[in-house]
């Protein structure tokens, strides 16, 4: 990134404000344009889960895809998925980032009307129950006298795991009897190897847990004098010039592995039947499983096999997809030493793109691990932005200078209201009522950064695989450069450089680059 792009990201930070509405409600305002920021009404109410939701009007298992020409699928995969992942008590969409020296503990459940106490119902404006493992610190590459000393100090080693590609070695510590965990991150800091320690913080998937506003049938899009777009995604796929006859430009097919690192997949949806497709699991035995839900509808994205519905972006791929989510109470989450695992497993794998539709705080250890993943013979990472709305802070790995940071906007290139700002942001792609597999058959409508994440990927899996020798910063650029400014002239806090636009994706001169 220049030193031109990065003034103009803290300026545009410093400038931007608030306007004060006519019914009292502070708006976002932007002092380079005078106006408020539009936004993406993309739910019908605040409560009630994305499934449960679209039950009434948008449910791609029952009645809302019936409406988009579906009449013979949903009725088992419905209670399946409202149970799953969209619930408003399952935690997976809305997270609050947490500082690295937060408290791990989210607050209490509010009193009822009669005074008794309740559990905390997790909602959208509602943390997780926790940011981090309690009572344990990661570090990574701590040698073996550092190691030794920490021992004899009380710390515990709970799991050593041995890497190859992004760090020498993974260490959770127990942290000894007597110290606050900042004290015992800070006591792991100081030592000459152990920099990177820090808190072993719990990141979630990114996915709206509020309902669609409707579910209006996908309508075919004109896509040239003899074609016409009939599948779900029209909208999306015609808003940023998709070339979905891909197919017959062989310099625009995809040749590189990618990674997708999420909850569990299900290889067996007939959506995902036929795609060059590894599912791993990496989470231990004792800890429940993820659902197959979020992971099944971000695959499916990307590799999809049924160009009638809801087709992939690039379902010629190879995908290793790794689950590192558990479950716990509803809660589904994944570590940072998950995470790092399966970062050097993809690593070792060689895959050249990276998809992280998730997001949590900063960490030190996940940061050294991303910064090595996408140095030169690596891989373009590429993260969502975030779901905690206008006013939250940076969520990561999507806020690392080194990562595709990607938000979200509706079809009519609004931005999804949820969207986490920034000076940050890369680049805005679908990602309101974007249509996918659900976790057992058919496909319905999904809404979050989550899934404007994929269609960056793609477009960087499309230009990794016409020039498999680019450093991944590079590839970065060039995925940045396929944009078309949006809001405020130029970089903006709200859009990144602005919308995916890719009239130009599949023509000879793409892989031209002013930073070579």
């Amino acid at each position: 990134m220049t030193w031109a792009s990065n003034t103009s990201r803290l300026l545009r930070s410093a400038l931007l404000g608030t306007v004060v509405s006519a019914t009292g409600v502070a708006l976002p305002f932007d002092p380079w344009t005078g106006f408020g920021i539009a936004y993406a009404q993309d739910d019908g109410g605040d409560d009630g889960g994305d499934d449960g939701g679209d039950d009434g009007g948008a449910d791609g298992d029952d009645g809302g895809d019936d409406a988009g020409g579906d009449t013979d699928d949903d009725g088992d995969d419905d209670a399946d998925d409202d149970g799953d992942d969209d619930d408003a008590d399952d935690g997976g969409g809305q997270v609050a980032p947490a500082a690295s020296g937060g408290t791990g503990r989210a607050r209490s459940g509010r009193a009822a009307s009669g005074g008794a106490a309740t559990q905390p119902v997790r909602t959208a404006e509602s943390a997780p129950a926790e940011v981090f493992a309690e009572g344990e610190i990661v570090v990574t590459n701590l040698d073996e006298a550092d190691l030794a000393r920490l021992q004899s100090e009380g710390f515990v080693v709970i799991e050593r795991l041995d890497l190859q590609e992004v760090a020498s070695v993974l260490h959770r510590l127990q942290i000894p009897a007597g110290l606050s965990p900042e004290q015992a991150r800070d006591r792991v800091r100081a030592l000459p190897t152990g920099g990177t320690g820090d808190f072993n913080h719990y990141y979630r998937w990114e996915q709206d847990t509020m309902a669609p506003a409707s579910g209006a049938a996908a309508q075919p899009v004109a896509m040239g004098p003899s074609e016409a777009c009939t599948h779900l995604n029209c909208a999306a796929f015609a808003l940023i010039g998709w070339p979905e006859a891909r197919g017959m430009v062989p310099e625009c097919q995809v040749t590189v592995p990618i990674g997708v690192i999420d909850t569990g997949v299900n290889a067996a949806h007939e959506n995902l039947v036929g795609a060059d497709l590894d599912v791993l699991r990496l989470v231990e035995e004792t800890v429940d499983p993820s659902q197959a839900v979020h992971g099944t509808a971000v695959a499916a994205l990307l590799v999809g096999q049924v160009p009638d519905r809801a087709p992939g972006l690039i379902p010629e791929a190879e995908v290793v997809a790794i689950d590192v989510f558990g479950r716990d109470a509803g809660d589904e989450r994944a570590s940072v030493a998950s995470l790092v695992k399966a970062l050097d497993l993809l690593a070792d794998r060689g895959v050249k793109v990276v998809n992280l539709s998730l997001a949590g705080p900063a960490n030190a250890a996940l940061e050294a691990a991303l910064l090595r993943l996408s140095g030169p013979g690596g891989a373009v990472v590429v993260a969502a932005a975030g779901n905690g709305g206008p006013g939250a802070d940076v969520s990561y790995p999507a806020g690392y200078p080194f990562v595709l940071a990607v938000t979200a906007v509706d079809g009519r290139g609004q931005i999804y209201r949820q969207a986490q700002r920034g000076t940050h942001l890369d680049i805005a792609a679908p990602g309101v009522e974007v249509w996918s597999a659900t976790s057992i058959k058919g496909v319905k409508p999904r809404t979050g950064t989550s899934f404007a994440v994929p269609f960056v990927t793609a477009v960087a899996a499309v230009l990794a695989s016409r020039d498999p020798q680019a450093a991944p910063d590079i590839l970065a650029q060039r995925v940045r450069d396929l944009t078309r400014d949006m809001g405020a002239p130029g970089l903006d806090d709200v859009f990144g450089t602005g919308l995916l636009t890719l009239d130009a994706l599949c023509t000879p001169d793409i892989v031209a680059s002013p930073l070579e």
